[in-house]
């Protein structure tokens, strides 16, 4: 399963047809297509149809008494699970995603920390009036989430649970806090994806 995390802009799907598939033929005439060879969805599009044609010339699917038509996806890498859909991916919404990751100057975010959390906490302020921050274990960090008042540090201290080693902090829903070193265990996938979709696209 890919998450936010392990997105890429270098995602690709196994692309076959239902008509293959129900004759049997899936794996003949299926194969991994790179979306990065493709510089938008109508270009994929265009090369899938295409593609259908091609099968349709090697192989007549007249016991169907039809051309290739249906896309199929049965596998996928390198883009949120939500995205995904076996009868046909929402490919503009995965090339606005892949867009403004390159726009961001992200590759992939599995290997940008701090951009991943800076666009999780503008999400949270924006929804969640910051509840489900996550800060970097560090001493501005900690006067950001504790301010002045004693009180909050120690009642968020009392059931806390860190490893001094750990990169991150947050709060959990009964304001204890918490260490990690995985922030993305601590992101809303789904919610965070429709919400770049929404509002940055």
């Amino acid at each position: 399963m890919t998450n936010v995390t392990q997105t890429s802009i270098k995602g690709s799907i196994f692309l076959t047809d239902y008509a293959s598939y129900n004759n049997g033929t899936q794996f003949e005439f299926g194969h991994w297509v790179n979306l990065d060879d493709h510089s938008d969805a109508d270009e994929l599009n265009e090369y899938i149809l295409q593609h259908f044609k091609e099968a349709d010339k090697k192989s007549p699917l007249d016991k169907w008494g039809s051309t290739r038509e249906e896309i199929m996806v049965t596998d996928f890498e390198g883009f949120p699970e939500v995205l995904y859909s076996e009868s046909g991916c929402d490919f503009e919404k995965i090339y606005a995603l892949f867009n403004y990751m390159e726009e961001m100057g992200m590759e992939n975010l599995e290997n940008e920390g701090d951009n991943l959390l800076n666009i999780w906490n503008e999400y949270d302020q924006v929804n969640a009036r910051g509840e489900n921050e996550i800060y970097n274990y560090d001493d501005d960090s900690l006067r950001s989430m504790f301010g002045n008042d004693p009180m909050i540090a120690f009642q968020a201290g009392v059931n806390a649970k860190i490893n001094y080693s750990d990169d991150y902090l947050y709060f959990n829903g009964y304001a204890s806090i918490r260490s990690t070193n995985d922030p993305s265990t601590q992101i809303d996938e789904n919610a965070l994806i429709n919400w770049i979709l929404e509002t940055k696209i």
